[in-house]
């Protein structure tokens, strides 16, 4: 009788009164991709940096050499970012025919910052900034700002973003052969990045200070090749105008800088 009634349970259509339920659950993993960035990001830490150089030699009649370093490091965490940033370009040339040597142009530059971030989109923010720069043979034997205002990003696609940033600073200046001048001024500034090419990338910045005697503007508009994970080669153009130059000299100066980089 047992076994009568086993077979007719087994010969039962799926569905049916007192057939056995054969159906297979099967449970797939769930995966949330946004959770893995995240992870991924909170790994890499908060601390990221760049470093390069570059030098070229020219030989004829004159005998040049042009030298180039760049440092910059940034922390960024939550709503609160700081960046600091050293940069030196110098160019010396020799006379063959006296064998004269003279430094045409030694620029260092020393900067740093702190954003605050109003918005968790990261777009609205106040900021602070100093800097100091010099460049003796170029007429130039200090110049130091410091200075608050407030900027916006506008996030345009992916890895593409324009800043500007308005507000003001204090600089103190002091130009070769003339007496030390300071004042408050009003600054305005930019900053854009953009990719062009797969690994090939475009940024540039520019900042304008205006005020009583004051009146400069400096720009770095620049390319980068990735050429390894962490490697690239950089070809930048650099101006640095100055409203009102000790006498003797030019209101404008111009560098062509090519570095070879490590970014961590």
């Amino acid at each position: 009788m047992l076994a009568i009634l086993i077979q007719t349970a087994l010969m039962l259509p799926q569905g049916a009164a007192g057939a056995p339920d054969t159906t297979i659950e099967t449970t797939l993993p769930e995966i949330n991709f946004f959770d893995e960035v995240v992870v991924q990001d909170e790994e890499k830490g908060p601390w990221s940096g760049s470093a390069d150089a570059g030098m070229t030699l020219i030989s004829g009649n004159n005998e040049s050499s042009n030298g180039s370093a760049n440092f910059e490091m940034k922390w960024a965490e939550g709503l609160d970012a700081f960046d600091f940033g050293a940069h030196y370009a110098g160019t010396r040339t020799t006379n063959k025919a006296t064998n004269d040597a003279s430094t045409t142009s030694r620029l260092y530059l020393y900067e740093a910052g702190y954003d605050r971030f109003f918005t968790e989109a990261k777009d609205f923010y106040g900021y602070a900034k100093a800097s100091s720069r010099e460049d003796i043979p170029n007429g130039l034997q200090s110049r130091n700002d410091i200075g608050v205002g407030v900027g916006y990003s506008f996030f345009l696609y992916e890895n593409a973003s324009v800043s500007v940033e308005g507000g003001s600073s204090y600089v103190a200046e002091n130009k070769v052969g003339t007496l030390a001048d300071s004042s408050a001024v009003a600054r305005a500034a930019y900053k854009f990045a953009t990719p062009i090419m797969e690994a090939i990338d475009f940024d540039g910045a520019g900042e304008y200070l205006n005020g009583d005697d004051i009146e400069t503007y400096t720009q770095d508009f620049g390319v980068s090749w990735s050429f390894e994970e962490a490697w690239y080669l950089r070809a930048s153009y650099n101006i640095a105008w100055d409203g009102n130059p000790s006498a003797g000299f030019s209101s404008t100066d111009r560098r062509f800088n090519l570095v070879v980089g490590t970014s961590f």
